[in-house]
């Protein structure tokens, strides 16, 4: 069987769709830890040096577009299994065998994901299109030769909007919920779903992903709001 139609039947879609949830996963990690330093009272230094280098490195550069075409595959080939499975079972069940609440978040990853997607489209036009693309005010600091774009600025400024803040807190909880279920089933895809692992599985699945993290995100616009 050839690799294209190999993707193109259930499994190699849901081996597609774990892949590339857990190379997203890597990305939020990496993502936070840049964005905590919008919290430094350095007047935006080491945010904004850290948004110049990965604007301008050639290989963050070329890892950053092939994110966005990771995001934009892992959504299309995950509704594509959405809708086999509903036009496969079209009669809901009376009552949901097995782990009610894995059961629950089976069923919304389609409404999270959705609302996700929207909400990194927004994220996108907020920040990532304004770098790149907008005329943006700098910066310049001691230490470093030429002025930079003020991103740290551009932030602060959005996250004084409470309605921006509040759809960045509900993008969170959206993010939460994908990534509780999302992580399970991903290293359940991969065969990993096994007795001695399951505990520390569910452990990063829920209190790392589904929490710590996307607590970590929406923290972020809080305080900036209220300060």
């Amino acid at each position: 069987m050839k690799w294209s139609q190999f993707f193109n039947t259930s499994i190699g879609k849901k081996l597609l769709v774990g892949a590339t949830g857990l190379f997203l996963c890597s990305f939020v990690l990496v993502h936070l830890a840049g964005n905590f330093q919008l919290l430094y009272k350095d007047e935006g230094k080491a945010f904004n040096t850290y948004a110049a280098f990965m604007g301008h490195n050639s290989l963050i550069q070329f890892i950053a577009w092939g994110l966005k075409v990771v995001i934009l595959l892992h959504a299309v080939v995950a509704l594509q299994l959405t809708f086999k499975n509903r036009a496969a079972r079209p009669v809901k069940y009376a009552v949901n065998a097995g782990n009610q609440t894995s059961s629950w978040f089976s069923r919304q990853m389609a409404i999270m994901g959705s609302i996700l997607l929207i909400f990194i489209v927004i994220h996108l036009a907020n920040f990532w299109a304004k770098f790149h693309y907008a005329d943006m005010p700098t910066h310049a600091y001691d230490g470093i030769q030429e002025p930079l774009k003020d991103l740290y600025l551009v932030s602060q400024e959005t996250f004084k909007q409470g309605w921006l803040v509040v759809l960045y807190v509900i993008g969170m909880i959206g993010l939460s919920f994908h990534l509780i279920h999302g992580f399970k089933s991903a290293c359940q895809t991969f065969g990993l779903n096994h007795k001695k692992y399951n505990g520390i599985i569910n452990f990063i699945g829920v209190w790392v992903f589904g929490v710590a993290i996307p607590i970590g995100f929406a923290i972020i616009p809080v305080l900036i709001y209220f300060q």
